[in-house]
């Protein structure tokens, strides 16, 4: 792709083939070139991947042919402001000098002799990014939480005809162009979070998805460029699906990441759908839980179930496609609150009561299911806990926590497996359900406790996969595709998501959990 003047951001094109300007280019497939026809040097080849959280940034460096992690290290990625008029805000610049961090540290981690071959990104959403040129924030990202666009967001689905994750960030950037004028000014791009860092590696602005219905068609833009709409082509880059080679990385990107120029960048996807790749859900009844800051889940379902038991069931649990290479396969799941948030807030507490990163996880791990009778209840942002006490103190709390995050994973499937929802085994992905330690301890194993309370707790058989961050995991794939590494995407997904560990539920807890369930339901 070549760099356009602010002059030319409308240039788009839908997946139908109608342009909307003389310039717009397609929007194209994934480059694909077969792993065998792939000329190697003698330096080893890997894949750079960014996976931008909320509460934390995790960067990974895979080995190109067998898909093994050379690297895996994470960054706190900020602070996150808020106030009671709604707002949740982040700097994004403070995520860009955790991301040089963390990949020093990983390219220090994955040894000498390495060559980086194509990275890619994804990140939560959905969160607005105000970007300038050079890619550096124009003002602070409106994260996935803040609310202050709840009028935009029913202005524009009642204009479009379509509401939820189909809009995207356009609510939000609706609401900055005209609450924050000034930074406007300033502002390059609206983009999204993987968006953004796309656009700061290769100096290249896409919007980039798979799922057809949130594509705009000529009229659509057209209605968002009126008056009515409230927004501008800065709001409305080039579509483009993920996996999709879209530039390479500019001379200070590479400065900053101390990588050489020109290495391909590739569009990435938000966290969950990443997560979808990273974890193999081309495999039906595969799921993954993905414990992130927002907490959710998502399972591989046939389209004629997902459609059945989503009529059947409705409520919470969503259904929508599958990667499109992935075929008819519908993913099933739902988010959870900011279950990941209750731990991540829990742990902090803890250890700023001095207590031992390692020995409280290690005796959380010990706690029986139940936690002694400790639990957490919740009403909206509000938490408390339950049968707390002196000699139930943080080690109680942090189970109660994490025990809580897996009841509402199964609260949430619940109604959807009674109707015949399918599953057959659940990923684990990051620290809140036990796959990785995380920010707090040192030590890279966790014990097996946690991910067997996971287990008991689902009623399911667990994976801890071999890259424990899937979303991180899944951008690696996508940047093998579009450098060309491999012929499809479920080819890349298989080479990345191995299982190292599988995890039976214990037959003689499941009277307990299902006694925590009912609790948890009626609570």
């Amino acid at each position: 792709m070549q760099s356009r003047s602010r002059s030319q951001r409308g240039s788009s094109r839908a997946p139908g083939g109608t342009s909307t300007t003389a310039a717009a280019p397609a929007r194209a497939e994934p480059s694909r070139r077969p792993r065998g026809g792939c000329a190697m040097t003698p330096q080893r080849g890997a894949l750079l991947s960014i996976d931008l959280g909320s509460t934390a940034v995790k960067v990974l460096i895979a080995d190109a042919e067998s898909g093994r992690p050379l690297a895996l290290t994470r960054r706190a990625s900020g602070v996150a402001l808020s106030t009671t008029s709604g707002a949740v805000e982040q700097d994004p610049n403070v995520w860009w000098e955790a991301i040089r961090s963390a990949v020093g540290e990983a390219l220090t981690a994955a040894g000498p002799g390495i060559e980086i071959l194509g990275i890619a990104a994804d990140g939560h959403g959905p969160t607005l990014v105000p970007v300038q040129e050079d890619g550096s924030a124009a003002s602070a990202a409106l994260l996935w939480r803040d609310r202050r666009a709840a009028e935009d967001d029913a202005h524009l689905a009642a204009l479009l005809s379509r509401s939820g994750w189909l809009l995207a960030e356009l609510p939000k950037a609706r609401w900055f162009m005209r609450e924050r004028a000034a930074a406007a000014k300033e502002t390059a791009w609206l983009l999204s979070t993987w968006d953004a860092l796309a656009f700061r590696l290769s100096g290249e602005a896409v919007a980039s998805f798979w799922d057809p219905a949130r594509s705009l068609s000529p009229s659509q833009r057209a209605l968002l460029l009126s008056e009515a709409g409230g927004l501008d082509e800065r709001a409305l880059p080039p579509e483009v699906f993920p996996g999709t080679r879209i530039g390479a990385l500019r001379p200070q990107a590479a400065s900053d990441l101390g990588l050489p120029i020109g290495i391909p960048i590739v569009s990435g996807t938000n966290d969950g759908m990443a997560a979808v790749i990273g974890a193999g859900l081309m495999h039906l009844a595969r799921g993954v839980d993905v414990g992130g800051a927002a907490g959710g889940v998502g399972i591989s379902v046939e389209r004629a179930t997902a459609e059945r038991i989503a009529t059947e069931v409705g409520g919470a649990l969503w259904s929508g496609p599958a990667p499109a290479s992935f075929g008819e396969i519908r993913i099933m799941g739902g988010a959870l609150g900011g279950t990941g948030l209750l731990l991540d807030a829990t742990i902090g507490e803890a250890i700023e009561r001095r207590s031992d990163p390692a020995t409280l996880i290690d005796s959380v791990a010990a706690l029986p299911l139940g936690a002694d009778g400790v639990r957490v209840e919740r009403n909206g942002e509000e938490m408390r806990f339950i049968g707390a006490s002196d000699s139930r103190g943080d080690a109680h709390r942090v189970r109660a926590v994490m025990e809580y995050g897996a009841l509402a994973v199964a609260a949430l499937l619940a109604p959807a497996r009674a109707a015949g929802l399918p599953l057959s085994e659940m990923w684990l992905s990051g620290p809140a359900t036990g796959a990785t330690s995380g920010l707090y301890a040192a030590q890279l194993s966790v014990p097996r406790g946690i991910p067997q309370m996971r287990a008991d707790l689902l009623g399911v058989p667990v994976v801890l996969p071999r890259i424990p961050e899937a979303a991180a995991a899944g951008s690696a794939a996508l940047a093998g595709l579009g450098a060309g590494l491999y012929a499809s995407l479920s080819e890349a997904a298989e080479l990345i998501a191995v299982a190292e560990e599988r995890i039976e539920p214990n037959p003689g807890s499941a009277t307990v959990a299902a006694s925590l369930l009912e609790q948890f339901r009626r609570v």
